[in-house]
């Protein structure tokens, strides 16, 4: 079996009504497809907690996936396109994790918004029907 693999996604979001702004001046985040050591490093082993009842007999599990935001972001992200903001009469562009990161709380959804579409790649990555 051959399978025909993307390096890199592209995503383009929501945020600030984005997606409605003309193709020359959308956000565009470019990503990798992840690895499965990527994926290592972005989730730890899903731990199991038993959830007792008054008479000490477990009632229910509940299991437990950690998912961790900065890593994901710093693991898949490979470039943002078309992002900028005017702060003190400069121009700050944010091309990359670390310019998110330290980006005005104004780009807070931005980041939550990277972080779902992030989480959601991790969480489904499966051959396309194309292969």
């Amino acid at each position: 079996m051959k399978l025909e693999l993307d390096r890199e996604g592209v995503f383009i979001p929501s945020f600030n009504g984005n997606k409605n702004l003309p193709e020359m001046d959308k956000v565009i985040v470019r990503y990798k497809n992840p690895t499965l050591s990527i994926i290592n490093r972005c989730r730890k082993k899903p731990t199991a907690k038993g959830i007792a009842n008054a008479s000490g007999g477990i009632d229910h599990m509940e299991i437990i996936i950690e998912k961790d935001d900065v890593t994901t972001i710093r693991e898949l992200l490979v470039s943002i396109s078309n992002c900028s903001y005017t702060m003190d009469g400069k121009e700050n562009h944010i091309v990359s994790a670390n310019d998110l990161f330290n980006a005005p709380v104004q780009f807070s959804p931005l980041y939550k918004e990277i972080g779902v579409e992030f989480d959601r790649i991790l969480d489904n990555a499966e051959i396309s029907e194309k292969n």
